[in-house]
This record gives structure tokens, C-alpha cells and sequence, in this order.
């Protein structure tokens, strides 16, 4: 083995394994609250789950671009003077997501989120900010190439959620008691700063571009984020928002298995996203023919494996959450899908296409919404929102893809490839 590849290959086996961890521990805490809560109760955390991690994910796109930024300034691609701060420039997104959450929650508090609506839209504005800080560190440590501190980060958030959640079902907390142990994560970024060099090296980093343009194109990063997570992460709610309230107290068991058909493919996309990004700067769009065709592979034998053996693993929850075998493997071949669409986004937003990516994304989700209102069965509705939203954003970006393989992009910049 040569010198270059042992440290490129023990990289990507601390990634891979704080992905896999991520991914196990997400497993665990649906499991512990399936088990813990009632059906009707669990649909009511599946709806907070999908909240915050709606928050979470479109403040993503901060760590996207500051991510972007920060290997252009360690790669020195642009050979000038860096930029803005990129701390800053995060709290300032946090603080817009934060009002934002605020502005849109609290009028529909009691209909999200029963019982106790306005402590969890004030809750979710919170964590918009906490969130901010963990978003740009992990965009700047991968952006400079300190892979194993993003695995520790990765790994330290799950952990922290895992151990909380754990806890208190372990004290036989309530609906409320489950749903605050998950806020728990957000100290992760708090817990790394005191512990590691490279995180506190964070602090001070700075963007390739003045503050204005940074806030700009993070703006650009943060709508593409919103329309990406309606469908990676915060699909429940608009399952909630189109569902009469009699049968959305019967969806535990199909929200449920949409996470879980999901989290083996996209969470371990998410945490190797960077270094595709890396591969996509280095070698153009030629580098995302490996992974999508693993990812295809990976959901066609998931899909098979899903009608196989899934409604004997969705027993394990429980006698209540039966699952047809066609929606389960209908829904990891939806999985795939989204998961290339995240591919062919990260493809575009490495070669500088911030309004191609966003703009596929919000044809996914404008898709996604639109199937959600077809008068069928909650089961065909998600199904349908699912597979064809997720192709008409995949369509929208291969479209500019395959336009742009011999054009050179915008501004295509480096990332570090390793520097831990």
C-alpha cells in the first residue's frame, strides 16, 4: 500500500464509521421510542423527529458552503486575501432560520405538534441557532481536510441523542420527556471545542469571499437545504399537513418504515458527501459514475431485501406496525432515488451551480407536495410523493449536468483532501 493511500484509506474508515454509528443509533432511538410510546404518541414524535431534523438539515446548507469556502482558502485556489469570518456569517444564518421557524410555527403550534405546540416551535427556534456553530464547524473541518475530527463530531452528536433518549425512557418520561432528551446532540459542537485542537481551529477560520457574498450564496444554500430536507427529513410533516387528523394517528407504522427504508442509504451518503464533493472538484462529473451506480445497487438489493424479511423486522416494534411488503421495498427504491438526487446536488454545488441545485430541489419538493394531494390512500399518496418527486429534481440537474460536462463551471474550487 502506498503512502498516500493508507492515510486516504484510514480516513475514510473513521468516516465510514461514525456514518455507521449515525445510522445504528438513529435505528436504536426509533426503536426505543416505538417502544417506549404509543402508536398515536409515536406519530407525534415522528413529527418532532422530522421537525428538527428539518431544521438541522437545511441549516446543512451552511455546511455546505462553509464548507466550500474553507477549501478554497486551505487549497488557496483563488491566491488572494481571505474573507469573512465564517463563524459569524453561521450564527447570522442561525438566527434568520431561528425567526423563520418562529414566524411559520407558532400560528400552527397546536396543529404540528398536539399538547404542546408553542414549547416545541420556541424549542425547534433554539436549536436553529445551537445548531449554526456545529454546522460551520463540520463544513470548515471537512472543507480543510480534518476528517477525523468530522467523525468524531458525527459520531459525538449520535451518541449524546442515543444516551439521552435511552435515559429517558429509562425514567419513564413522557411524549415530552423523549422529544427534549433529543436536543441533547446540539452540545456535541460544545463538548468538541474543549476536547480538540481542530475544532477550536474552527473559530477563527475565514471564507474565500467578503462577508456580503458569503451570506449570499449561503442564503442560496440554505433555500436549496429547505427543499432537500422537505423530502429527506421533514416528510412527515407534510404527510401531516394533508392527512386528515383520524388517519394521521394511524401512521406510526408507514412513517416509521419511510425512515428506516431511508437511514441505511442516506446516512452514509451524508457523511461521505464531502469527499465526493472533494472527488467531483478534482476530476469533474465523471467521479459521481462510481457512486451512483452503488448507490442504485445498494437500493435494488434493498428493495428486495425490504419485501423479504421487512414486516417481520417492523413487528419488532410492535403488533401495531404492520407494513405492506410493496410499500416497504417501493419505498427503498424511493430512497435510491432521492439518495442520487443528493448526489447530482452535490455534483452541482461543487462546480459553483448554486441555482441549478437549488432549482432541481424545489421541483422535487413542489413534485413531492403535489402527489401528497392525489385523493389515494395514505400508503399510494407517500409512495407516489416519494418516487416521482425525487425524479423530477433528478431530471432537472442531470439536465444541466450533462450540458455542463464540457463547459467549465463558475468557479470550481479545491477541498483538502485529508489533513488530520
Amino acid at each position: 500500500m502506498s503512502p498516500v493511500s493508507s492515510p486516504r484509506l484510514r480516513t475514510a474508515s473513521l468516516v465510514g464509521a461514525a456514518s455507521l454509528w449515525a445510522a445504528a443509533s438513529g435505528f436504536l432511538v426509533l426503536l426505543v421510542a416505538a417502544r417506549h410510546l404509543s402508536p398515536e404518541e409515536n406519530a407525534e414524535f415522528l413529527v418532532f423527529w422530522a421537525a428538527l431534523f428539518g431544521v438541522t438539515g437545511v441549516l446543512g446548507g451552511v455546511t455546505v458552503e462553509t464548507m466550500r469556502a474553507a477549501g478554497a482558502v486551505t487549497a488557496g485556489a483563488r491566491g488572494s486575501r481571505p474573507g469573512a469570518l465564517i463563524m459569524p456569517n453561521a450564527l447570522l444564518a442561525g438566527a434568520a432560520m431561528a425567526g423563520a421557524v418562529a414566524g411559520a410555527g407558532l400560528p400552527f403550534a397546536d396543529r404540528l405538534f398536539s399538547g404542546h405546540g408553542t414549547w416545541a416551535v420556541l424549542t425547534l427556534a433554539a436549536a436553529a441557532v445551537m445548531f449554526s456553530v456545529h454546522a460551520a464547524m463540520a463544513g470548515a473541518l471537512q472543507g480543510s481536510g480534518r476528517w477525523a475530527s468530522v467523525s468524531a463530531l458525527t459520531a459525538l452528536e449520535a451518541s449524546l441523542r442515543f444516551g439521552a433518549v435511552v435515559l429517558a425512557a429509562l425514567l419513564g418520561g413522557s411524549l415530552f420527556g423523549v422529544e427534549a432528551a433529543c436536543l441533547t446532540a446540539l452540545l456535541a459542537w460544545l463538548v468538541l471545542l474543549a476536547v480538540s485542537p481542530s475544532a477550536r481551529g474552527t473559530l477563527p477560520m475565514r471564507a474565500d469571499v467578503p462577508a456580503g457574498q458569503l451570506a449570499f450564496q449561503t442564503g442560496h444554500a440554505l433555500v436549496s437545504a429547505a427543499a432537500s430536507a422537505a423530502l429527506i427529513v421533514s416528510f412527515p410533516l407534510l404527510v401531516k399537513i394533508t392527512t386528515p387528523p383520524e388517519d394521521f394517528s394511524r401512521a406510526a407504522p408507514l412513517l416509521l418504515a419511510i425512515t428506516l427504508t431511508r437511514a441505511p442509504i442516506m446516512l452514509p451518503l451524508h457523511a461521505f458527501q464531502g469527499m465526493v464533493m472533494a472527488a467531483v472538484m478534482a476530476s469533474g462529473t465523471k467521479a459521481l459514475r462510481t457512486p451512483v451506480t452503488a448507490t442504485l445497487a445498494l437500493g435494488a438489493a434493498g428493495a428486495g431485501l425490504s419485501a423479504a424479511a421487512g414486516p417481520q423486522l417492523m413487528l419488532i416494534l410492535g403488533p401495531d406496525y404492520v407494513v405492506a411488503r410493496w410499500v416497504l421495498a417501493a419505498l427503498t427504491i424511493a430512497s435510491a432515488v432521492i439518495a442520487v438526487l443528493t448526489l447530482t446536488g452535490t455534483a452541482l454545488l461543487a462546480e459553483g451551480r448554486h441555482l441549478a441545485y437549488a432549482g432541481g430541489w424545489v421541483a422535487a419538493s413542489v413534485a413531492a407536495f403535489g402527489c401528497l394531494l392525489v385523493p389515494l390512500p395514505i400508503e399510494g399518496r407517500c409512495v407516489l410523493a416519494l418516487m416521482a418527486g425525487p425524479a423530477a429534481g433528478l431530471a432537472a440537474h442531470w439536465f444541466v449536468l450533462r450540458r455542463a460536462e464540457n463547459r467549465p463551471s463558475p468557479h470550481t474550487l479545491g477541498v483538502h483532501p485529508i489533513n488530520d
